[in-house]
């Protein structure tokens, strides 16, 4: 392609247009195919189940799972969810991920919104384009978590509180970051205000402009933030007399962050974890990073600082929690975004040379990527061969966009290679969505064992699940309660106290398990790359 058509594709866009194609793409993005998939475990299965529950009741204040009080959450994922389902006739897959991926949309033009009015309108739109499409993202709005939907009133929320600090915005932005911050509380818990609060402080720190603290309207935004987020846990706290709060904070906070419980790893975690998650704008990053070493001093203006810390804080304050999660880094992609967005910026107008250090790791990247999707259909027939037809068009968008991507950064037009990439993602996660999950739900997915278990255990019949508390089967089986039997002797009171005993039971533990009676083996099949069985004994009269 002739190197003027090149750049009359990189200007198609205009300011105008910004919003609206931003809407469009996060719509095409995170929207199409959302319920194609069934709900693979752990985490969806038993959000599903909390909501299935609470809707068959016709509860709104205390979230249960298989019969027990469920503490590790707040409850406004589980409204959103319930409204959704009530709307739809009920709770599906597509109703239960649908705050993640409406969250998702929310977070990519909000971080247009922050770009807009602190740095420009062009560098706004493109670190919505960069956020929306890094890896991490991509995944989260489109799988049932609170994450995305705490990451998305947290970024809003920072940017009522940037608005009102640095750019001496209405005083009413201070209430609505006040009121963000409450729904960020009742999303995730105390960190919807911890994290907030500790970024402006710190700000305000170096900046030592203490004084400015008289402005914040302290008195009416603490006002609204308990007007919003005090009725619940008021409510579910006289409900369970006490217990839900007790667990909640001892056990999910501070427990879990001091490392007495939670998801133990090292200290560098975070520092494998966030280039993969950030991909694939971790490869502009770099050279971004490597750039920005001979402007530090602009860490002395305001903007820079304050977006600098968003950043800082967060990696520094769950880096030094023992229980570390990739997905808690996602409130520090938007600044993430930006800081790459910028560098996109620069190298456009020409403030920044297109070097070596920015093309040579784009190059490396893009003909790996470009490479795989060439070997992929390979690979299919190699593995698995009924799926080579549904390989083919995913080779066909990381080969064709890989090809653009390099082309752009030959002919020097950053844009075109960040617009070409973005492209990429939303043609490979489209059609990833619509047709290769749904493929693998074959071997993630609990629906099939469950709906076999449904026909063959009568529903008045109790059926036991053995040294499991996932919660995976609880939705497709319809049943409120699963019981758990946690050992051998618990296995053998029940057989010898009931006349027959269903038991849900990995094969691995069934093959370690003594009792004395062998059981009947009702039926099979791999979930999550382990493989279950329906076992029964009856007793005889």
């Amino acid at each position: 392609m002739p190197a003027g058509k090149l750049w009359k594709l990189e200007g198609m866009v205009e300011e105008k247009n910004y919003f609206g194609l931003l809407l469009f793409f996060s719509a095409a993005l995170f929207l199409p195919f959302l319920g194609a998939r069934d709900f693979w475990a752990p985490v969806e299965p038993r959000y599903a189940e909390i909501a299935r529950v609470m809707l068959s009741k016709g509860e709104w204040i205390t979230p249960t799972v298989n019969g027990d009080l469920y503490t590790d959450k707040p409850i406004l994922y589980f409204w959103l969810v319930l409204l959704f389902s009530k709307l739809a006739g009920g709770v599906n897959e597509w109703t239960v991920r649908l705050p993640s991926a409406l969250s998702a949309m929310g977070l990519v033009l909000t971080v247009y919104g922050l770009g807009r009015d602190f740095f420009r309108p062009r560098v706004g739109f493109l670190a919505g384009l960069i956020c929306g499409t890094s890896t991490r993202v991509l995944w989260e709005g489109r799988w049932a978590h609170t994450d995305m939907l705490f990451a998305f009133f947290f970024t809003l929320s920072l940017y009522f509180l940037s608005r009102a600090i640095l750019k001496e915005g209405r005083s009413r932005d201070f209430l609505f970051a006040y009121a963000l911050m409450a729904l960020a509380t009742l999303t995730k818990g105390l960190i919807g205000i911890v994290l907030p609060g500790l970024i402006v402080m710190a700000f305000v720190a170096l900046r030592r402009e203490w004084r400015r603290l008289l402005e914040w309207r302290w008195v009416t935004g603490t006002a609204l933030f308990l007007l919003i987020a005090a009725p619940w846990f008021s409510f579910v706290t006289a409900a369970t007399g006490g217990q839900w709060l007790k667990e909640f904070i001892l056990f999910h906070h501070f427990q879990r962050y001091a490392g007495e419980v939670g998801h133990r790893e090292p200290f560098y975690y975070y520092l494998v974890n966030f280039p993969a998650d950030f991909l694939p704008w971790t490869i502009f990053a770099i050279p971004a990073l490597y750039n920005q070493r001979k402007k530090l001093a602009c860490f002395r203006r305001p903007i820079p600082l304050f977006f600098f810390l968003w950043f800082a804080v967060i990696f520094v304050f769950f880096n030094l929690s023992h229980s570390k999660r990739a997905l808690y880094l996602l409130p520090a992609f938007p600044p993430a975004a930006l800081f790459v967005a910028q560098y996109f910026e620069q190298l456009r107008d020409n403030d920044l040379p297109q070097d070596s250090l920015y093309r040579w790791p784009a190059y490396g990247f893009f003909s790996v990527l470009g490479l795989a999707g060439l070997l992929l259909p390979a690979a299919t027939w190699f593995f698995q061969k009924d799926l080579i037809a549904i390989s083919l068009p995913t080779s066909l968008f990381m080969a064709g966009g890989a090809w653009l991507a390099l082309l752009s950064i030959r002919r020097q037009l950053p844009f075109l290679a960040l617009f070409s990439t973005a492209l990429t993602v939303l043609l490979t996660m489209v059609y990833t969505a619509g047709w290769i999950l749904p493929a693998i739900d074959l071997y993630k997915s609990p629906r099939p064992f469950a709906l076999q278990v449904r026909k063959l255990v009568p529903p008045e019949e109790p059926l036991f699940i053995y040294a499991d508390t996932m919660n995976d089967f609880n939705f497709y089986l319809e049943r409120e309660t699963v019981p758990v039997l946690s050992s051998p002797e618990q296995l053998e009171r029940a057989i010898s106290q009931m006349h027959r005993v269903y038991l849900l039971i990995r094969d691995r533990d069934l093959q370690r398990l003594r009792v004395p009676k062998e059981p009947r083996i009702l039926g099979e099949a791999p979930v999550g790359g382990k493989k279950w069985r329906l076992a029964v004994w009856i007793r005889e009269n």
